[in-house]
C-alpha cells in the first residue's frame, strides 16, 4: 500500500468570521479537532497578566449545559483525550478522539465559546491552582532567569511578562477581569478551527456549519499591543539565587514571523545547535555535531549549549543557552559563544554542513506531521503567526536558503547592541553542579492526563497495519508493524541489560556504560558518530533504567539501512574511550547533584529508599552516587558491556516505513546476524511487601516555592488475572479519568490545594507499584495528603458509581486507536507485550478483560492489594517544610 500525500486543507469562513481548516487524513482512525483564539499574554495590561492563561482555565469550570467537570468526563468517556495551552500570542482547545466521536467536539467547543460560567467561588478556588502552578514554575532552575532577562529586554510590549503571569496580579485579578477578556477576545471572528484526521471534510464542514454557524460575531475593536522603542545597546540582567549551576540566557532581537528573513533564519539557528521539531511532538532535537555543541559542550566548557528561533506575530527573540560546568567562568562561555556566531558571520558554512542542515530541516517536517494532533497544531500555528497553507510551503521556503542568505542575516539580526545577556549564578551555599538550560516557556497549559498506554485493540477496529513476530537463530526476537509508504520509521532495541536483569550492585554502572556506548566504536569516534546521524537528519538515542538499556532511533525510510546499522555499531561495536568517559562521568557527577535541587527527583528518591530495602536492585539510584561513578573506569564498563549484552537478551520492535516482516528481518540479519555471544538471562526482580505502618520520609531544598509530594504502595505484579485489571480500572477512576480521576476533582479542583494531583498503576514483574502524586504549597502538605488518603479510603469502602465504572471502560477501550497512532508509541507498546508475554493475540482479547469487570470485582481488588495505612511517602519541598513535617510527624 502506498501512503497517499498530505492532502490540501479544506478552509471556509462561515458568515460570523469564523475560519475553518480541515485536512483529511485516513492512516487510523482518529481525529484531532482545535480551536484558537488570536489572544495570548501580549493581549494583557500592566497589572492584568495571566488573564488569558487563567480564562483558559475557567473554560473547564461548565456552561449551563456542561457542568464543572463534565467537558474532562464526555471526553474520558468516549476515549479521547484533551487540552488547552495559552502561549504569547494564542490560546487552543483540543481534543483527539475516536474520528466517530468528532460531535462531541463540536458541542463543548462551540458552547464554551459564548456560555462558560465564570462562577465567582469557582474563580476563587482556581486562582490557589493557578498560584500552585506557578510555583512549580518557580521550581525549574532557570524559571527566574527567564522571566529576567524577556523583562529586561522587552521594555514596553506585553512579550515582557511570562504567560503564567506575576504572582500579585495573580493575588488581585477578579472574577470581572477575568469575564470581560473572555467576552472581548471569544467571538467567532477573532477565532479559527484546525482539524485532521479519518473524516469526509465535506461532511465534517457541514456540521460545523450547523454547531457554529449562529454564534454572532462580536463588532468590538480589539485594542491595540504596545510595541517596543528601538534598542540602542546591549541590556544585560545578574542573578544570585539557590542554584546547581551557572546559567546563561541571551536573546537577540528577530523578526516576526512574516518577516522573509525567517526562513535563512531558522536554517542559521539549524547550523548553530540543529534542525528543532517543528509544530508539536514527532520530531526530536538534533545537532550534537553542531557548531555550538562543538564549541561550547565538546570543548569542556558547557555540560548543555543550543539556540531558538521561535516564531511569533510580532518581532521577539533568539535565544542562546548554556550551563556552564563547574570551575567555567562565565566569560569563557560567553567568549566561546561569540567566536561561533563570528564564524558564521564571516565565513560561509560548508556545502557538507549545510547539506546536513538541510537534511536535517527535511526530516522534522516529516516527523511533524505523524500524528493528526501534531499536525492539526501546527496549521492552527501557522495560522496565527502568518497562515494556515504555510504548512504546506514552509519546507520549500527552507530548501530555497543558501549560505549566502544565512550569512545575510546573521549579520543583520546577531547584533551585540540588540541582544539582552543574562546570567544566573549560584548564591553563597548553593551547591554547583550542571542542569540542562531548558528551553524558555512558551506556553502554559492546562493540562490532562494522557491517554493511559493500554495494550488492547478491539477485534472489530479497523487495524490497517497488522503486528507480527518472530524470532532469530541467535535468540533476537522482532517485533513490527510495517506501514509500507510510511516516510518515518521509528525503531526500539531493547536489551535486558538494567541493574534488575543483571544483579548489578555498582550504582550507576550500568547507565555510564549506556551513555557511553555512542561515545566511540571501532569503525567511528564519538564526533563521527555525530556527524553521521545529523547527516542523516536522524536520532539515536540510548536510556537506561532499572530493567533494561535501550537505544531507540527515528529516521527517514529511506536511509532506514545506515541509520541501522549505526545503531548496531554502538551495540556491538563500543570501545569506552578513557578522555570521552571523563566527559561523561563529569556530567553524570553535575547531573546527580543537579538532581539533589529538584523536589520532584527528591521526593522520589525519598520514595525509593523507603518502598525497596537495601540490596534491592529497585533501590539502587540508576543514574548512580558521585562515589561509585567516580571511581568507573573504562575497563570496568567493556566488562559489564562483555557478560551482560547478548542477542537472547535483546528484542527489537520497528515500526512505520517497510514493506513487510521479511524486511525488517533481512536488515535485523544484516547488522546482528553474527552476533551469537549468548549471556546469562536476566534475573526475576524480588517482590517486596508494603510497610507495617504508613512511613514517611522528607528533603528540604533551599529556594524553592513549591512542595512535591509521591506516595507509593507495591501492589501485585503485571498480569493477565482479573485483580490486575481491577485495580487498573479502580486507578482509572481514583487518580486519571477526566481531569486526574478523583484525585485531581478533590485535592485540585474541589479544594484547591494543587496544581496536579494524580495516580498511576505502572506495570511491573515483581510489583506493580501504586503511586499518587502532587505539587502543593508548602503549607497545604498536610491538607493534600488528607485529601488524597481520604479518596484512596473512599475507593476501598464503597462500590464505584455504575456511571464512573462504565466511564472507565469506555475510556480505556476507546482510547485504543490513539495509543496506536505514533510510531513511537506502537513500538513501546510492542516491547510490553514482549515483555510481560501476552502475546499478540491479546490485542483482540484486552477489551474483554475489561468490559467484565464489576463494581464488585473493584471493590475486592482494592481492599486486597491498596492499603492506606501502609504507604510509603516522600515529600520535598522549600525550609518551610521543616515545621510542617515536625508538626505532622
Amino acid at each position: 500500500m502506498q501512503k497517499r500525500p498530505p492532502s490540501p486543507a479544506l478552509v471556509e469562513t462561515l458568515d460570523n468570521g469564523l475560519k475553518v481548516f480541515l485536512r483529511e487524513k485516513h492512516d487510523a482512525p482518529v481525529a484531532s479537532f482545535w480551536v484558537w483564539y488570536r489572544v495570548g499574554s501580549r493581549n494583557e495590561s500592566p497589572g492584568l497578566t495571566g488573564l488569558a492563561h487563567w480564562v483558559e482555565h475557567m473554560q473547564f469550570k461548565g456552561t449551563p449545559s456542561l457542568a464543572k467537570g463534565a467537558i474532562f468526563g464526555e471526553v474520558s468517556r468516549n476515549g479521547g483525550t484533551l487540552n488547552a495551552m495559552t502561549s504569547t500570542d494564542w490560546t487552543a482547545y483540543y481534543e483527539t478522539l475516536p474520528a466517530s466521536q468528532l460531535d462531541l467536539s463540536l458541542r463543548i467547543e462551540s458552547d464554551r465559546m459564548v456560555n462558560s460560567l465564570f462562577d465567582a467561588a469557582e474563580t476563587e478556588s482556581e486562582r490557589t491552582v493557578i498560584l500552585s502552578e506557578r510555583q512549580g514554575a518557580e521550581n525549574r532552575p532557570t524559571y527566574h532567569l527567564a522571566e529576567e532577562m524577556i523583562g529586561t529586554a522587552f521594555q514596553a510590549h506585553p512579550y515582557r511578562h511570562m504567560v503564567i503571569g506575576y504572582e500579585n496580579d495573580l493575588r488581585r485579578i477578579s472574577r470581572d477581569d477575568l469575564y470581560g477578556h473572555y467576552r472581548r477576545y471569544y467571538a467567532p471572528n477573532n477565532a479559527f478551527i484546525s482539524a485532521v484526521g479519518d473524516f469526509d471534510a465535506d461532511e465534517l464542514m457541514g456540521r460545523i456549519r450547523d454547531a457554529f454557524g449562529s454564534i454572532p460575531a462580536d463588532a468590538s475593536t480589539l485594542p491595540a499591543v504596545a510595541q517596543d522603542p528601538p534598542q540602542r545597546g546591549e541590556r544585560r540582567v545578574l542573578l544570585k539565587r539557590p542554584s546547581p549551576a551557572s546559567y546563561l540566557m541571551m536573546g537577540y532581537r528577530m523578526p516576526e514571523a512574516k518577516h522573509p528573513d525567517i526562513p535563512a533564519l531558522l536554517v542559521a539557528d539549524a547550523l548553530l545547535s540543529g534542525a528543532k521539531p517543528m509544530g508539536m511532538g514527532g520530531g526530536s532535537a538534533m545537532g550534537r555535531s553542531s557548531r555550538l555543541y562543538r564549541g561550547l559542550v565538546s570543548s569542556g566548557l558547557a555540560r548543555s549549549a543550543g539556540s531558538g528561533a521561535n516564531l511569533h506575530l510580532d518581532p521577539h527573540l533568539w535565544t542562546f543557552s548554556a550551563t556552564a560546568l563547574p570551575g567555567v567562568e562565565p566569560d569563557r562561555i560567553e567568549d566561546a559563544l561569540a567566536t561561533e556566531i563570528d564564524r558564521l558571520k564571516t565565513g560561509l558554512a560548508t556545502v557538507e554542513e549545510f547539506l546536513k542542515a538541510r537534511k536535517q530541516i527535511r526530516a522534522q517536517y516529516v516527523y511533524s506531521r505523524e500524528t493528526v494532533t501534531a499536525e492539526a497544531f501546527w496549521q492552527g500555528q501557522m495560522e496565527i503567526i502568518d497562515h494556515a497553507g504555510r504548512i504546506d510551503t514552509l519546507a520549500d521556503e527552507l530548501a530555497a536558503v543558501t549560505p549566502e542568505d544565512v550569512q545575510r542575516v546573521v549579520q543583520t539580526w546577531l547584533v551585540d547592541d540588540q541582544r539582552t545577556v543574562g546570567w544566573q549564578v549560584p548564591d553563597e551555599g548553593s551547591t554547583v553542579a550542571g542542569a540542562d538550560v531548558p528551553p524558555l516557556v512558551e506556553a502554559a497549559g492546562y493540562v490532562s492526563p494522557e491517554p493511559q498506554l493500554v495494550w488492547g485493540l478491539d477485534g472489530g477496529m479497523s487495524n490497517a497495519h497488522g503486528f507480527v513476530r518472530t524470532e532469530l537463530a541467535n535468540g533476537i526476537v522482532i517485533l513490527a508493524q510495517p506501514r509500507p509508504g510510511d516516510e518515518a520509521v521509528e525503531a526500539s532495541i531493547s536489551i535486558a541489560a538494567g541493574p534488575s536483569a543483571t544483579g548489578e550492585t555498582t550504582p550507576g554502572l550500568p547507565s555510564i556504560t549506556a551513555r557511553m556506548l555512542n561515545r566511540g566504536t571501532r569503525s567511528h569516534t564519538f564526533e563521527q558518530f555525530n556527524e553521521a546521524i545529523d547527516g542523516l537528519g536522524a536520532v539515536i538515542s540510548v536510556d537506561a533504567d532499572r530493567d533494561d538499556i535501550e537505544v531507540s532511533f527515528h529516521s527517514l525510510a529511506e536511509d532506514l539501512e545506515p541509520v541501522f546499522s549505526l545503531a548496531a555499531e554502538l551495540i556491538l561495536e563500543p570501545v569506552f574511550p578513557p578522555d570521552e568517559l571523563e566527559k561523561v562521568k563529569q556530567q553524570a557527577i553535575t547531573g546527580l547533584r543537579e538532581q539533589e535541587s529538584d523536589t520532584g527527583s527528591m521526593a522520589s528518591r525519598a520514595l525509593r529508599e523507603q518502598l525497596y530495602p537495601e540490596g534491592h536492585p529497585y533501590r539502587i539510584p540508576v543514574s548512580g552516587e558521585i562515589d561509585s561513578v567516580s571511581s568507573l573506569t573504562s575497563e570496568n564498563l567493556a566488562n559489564y558491556h562483555r557478560r551482560s549484552f547478548g542477542p537472547n537478551v535483546t528484542t527489537i520492535a520497528l515500526v512505520g516505513g517497510v514493506a513487510n516482516l521479511d524486511a525488517v528481518v533481512a536488515q535485523v540479519e544484516r547488522v546482528f546476524g553474527s552476533w551469537t555471544a549468548p549471556v546469562p538471562d536476566a534475573r526475576e526482580v524480588p517482590a517486596v511487601d508494603p510497610p507495617v505502618s504508613t512511613v514517611r520520609k522528607s528533603y528540604v531544598i533551599r529556594g524553592k516555592s513549591q512542595a512535591d509530594i509521591a506516595i507509593g504502595y507495591p501492589s501485585l505484579p503485571r498480569s493477565l488475572d482479573k485483580p490486575y485489571f481491577a485495580v487498573n480500572l479502580a486507578n482509572v477512576i481514583l487518580g486519571q479519568l477526566g481531569l486526574m480521576g478523583r484525585l485531581g476533582a478533590n485535592v485540585r479542583d474541589k479544594q484547591g490545594l494543587a496544581y496536579y494531583a494524580s495516580s498511576s498503576f505502572g506495570g511491573g514483574t515483581a510489583n506493580s507499584v501504586w503511586t499518587a502524586r502532587a505539587g502543593v504549597d508548602p503549607g497545604n502538605i498536610q491538607r493534600a495528603l488528607d485529601g488524597i488518603l481520604d479518596e484512596l479510603r473512599r475507593i476501598r469502602n464503597e462500590h464505584v458509581t455504575a456511571e464512573e465504572l462504565a466511564d472507565a471502560r469506555s475510556y480505556l477501550i476507546g482510547s485504543l486507536p490513539l495509543a496506536l497512532e505514533s510510531l513511537g508509541g506502537v513500538a513501546g507498546l510492542l516491547l510490553a507485550i514482549e515483555k510481560y508475554g501476552l502475546g499478540l493475540d491479546y490485542l483482540e482479547r484486552y477489551p474483554g478483560y475489561i468490559a467484565e469487570l464489576t463494581q464488585d470485582d473493584l471493590l475486592s481488588a482494592a481492599q486486597t492489594y491498596l492499603d492506606p495505612d501502609r504507604l510509603v511517602i516522600g515529600i520535598a519541598g522549600p525550609e518551610s517544610i521543616e515545621a510542617v513535617e515536625k508538626t505532622d510527624a
